[in-house]
């Protein structure tokens, strides 16, 4: 008996150093340096893949970014297919406190419900409203995989001071009248990112008959899960409190990329705030510094279709990169954020895309109020801009900083107010307010 756990405890090692092994050749040999990008050639921004130069608004509606929409959905993210019986959505409310934090705002959980005659699939959706708001606010749509059921969105200890376990300062969002949303797009697919089949959750819905594996050009993990904030949008269009135009899709890392794929597919976003994203984000991959294109369908083939594998070796060849996916925001305002350390994300490449974004931007006569093609010094924020930009003191992550410059984007953009630091919110006029409403709804400040 001690032979075999002693054998046992082995293999456990055995695995687990595997997995760390693995893990580090995730990272082995990736570009760190400047030096070592290689000289590449962005795609044209305004030329279509025929050759024709772009020189309307028309023009790139209608040809170019239909057809760069069109590319990234089959060659980089995957399309939603067309189900073999129509699914249905249908939204149920399960939770309302009116009197959330105090009574600064009201707190409701919707479920909304994917079905058909083959399955149903269930996901939580959050929102939180100002209750002393007298029109529909803005919103920030925080996306993330699965913190509503996993309690991400409840208050935190009070030494937070208002923010949610997940980081979202609720707190200041609401006292200056701006929404938080938030939805678990981790219940429409899981499992393993390296496995050759993706199927289950959503899928079961969507499959053809006889069908086990997605198809080449159809939606990899994070179209799924674009799917799922779209459906969100769905589900707001039908209240009266958020102003579905004003809804800011907010997200990090894996789940910035998703946000900016969900916005250059569904117009109805009104606005993307980008957080240390990278490549499949909003960094070129022809830098091919950090994570690249290889690395990625090597080690996370299931994030993206199928299709992508075809470029792999072959970066050089994709007739897109990133700056055409962040043009394709346009004219809607985004505000593109980094770490300094944060090389796996490439910084500079996020830059240089949001450079090369521009031409569209100007196209609707959109401000875009970069001074030169050189990235700023770190911690220099654009705020006042159709792209807003900041490149902080930090690593792979969302800090306060963040938050700070997210809702003052909001508020500039979708609530004319001239952008306010923390300061100003919590001590207007140079009085501390008092964060807990009277009966009217309405903040006092303290004389």
């Amino acid at each position: 008996m001690k032979n075999k756990m002693i054998r046992l405890a082995l293999f456990v090692v055995f695995l687990i150093s595997t997995r760390a092994y693995s893990q580090e050749d995730k990272f082995a040999g990736a570009l760190t340096r400047e030096s070592d990008v290689p000289n590449y050639t962005l795609p044209d921004l305004l030329t279509t893949f025929g050759g024709k130069k772009i020189t309307s608004i028309g023009q790139w509606e209608t040809l170019r970014r239909t057809e760069i929409v069109k590319f990234f959905a089959e060659n980089i993210y995957g399309k939603v297919p067309v189900p073999a019986e129509p699914v249905t959505k249908s939204f149920k409310l399960l939770f309302e406190d009116k009197n959330f934090m105090e009574g600064l705002c009201t707190r409701r959980i919707i479920l909304i419900t994917f079905s058909n005659s083959k399955n149903s699939l269930d996901m939580q959706l959050v929102t939180f409203v100002p209750n002393n708001a007298t029109k529909p606010v803005p919103a920030i749509y925080h996306v993330n995989h699965g913190g509503v059921k996993g309690g991400g969105y409840d208050l935190s200890n009070s030494q937070r001071y208002g923010q949610v376990n997940c980081g979202v300062p609720l707190r200041q969002l609401i006292l200056r009248g701006i929404g938080l949303v938030a939805s678990d797009i981790g219940e429409l697919i899981g499992g393993d990112n390296r496995a050759e089949v993706l199927s289950g959750g959503i899928l079961d819905l969507y499959f053809q008959p006889g069908q086990t594996n997605t198809k080449d050009d159809e939606w990899g993990m994070m179209a799924i899960w674009a799917f799922g904030l779209s459906s969100g949008m769905d589900y707001l269009e039908t209240q009266k409190e958020i102003n579905p135009r004003q809804v800011a899709l907010m997200g990090c890392s894996v789940l910035g990329k998703v946000a900016l794929w969900a916005a250059a597919q569904d117009q109805r976003f009104g606005m993307v705030l980008s957080n240390t994203t990278g490549h499949a984000g909003d960094a070129i991959w022809r830098r091919q510094i950090g994570e690249t294109y290889d690395n990625m369908c090597e080690w996370l083939p299931r994030w993206l279709v199928r299709n992508a594998q075809k470029y792999k070796g072959r970066v050089a060849e994709l007739p897109v990169d990133q700056h055409m996916l962040l043009a394709c925001i346009a004219p809607r305002p985004l505000f593109i954020s980094s770490g300094d350390y944060d090389f796996w994300a490439d910084s500079k490449g996020a830059w240089i895309s949001a450079n090369h974004a521009i031409p569209v931007y100007k196209m609707y006569g959109k401000n875009v109020a970069f001074e030169s093609e050189n990235q700023p010094e770190v911690n220099t924020v654009i705020m006042k801009s159709a792209i807003g930009y900041n490149l902080r003191t930090g690593f792979h992550g969302t800090d306060q900083r963040d938050w700070e410059n997210y809702m003052q984007f909001i508020e500039y953009h979708f609530m004319k107010i001239e952008p306010r630091d923390a300061q100003a919110v919590y001590y207007p006029e140079g009085k501390l307010i008092d964060h807990y409403p009277n009966k009217s709804g309405k903040a006092l400040i303290v004389r």
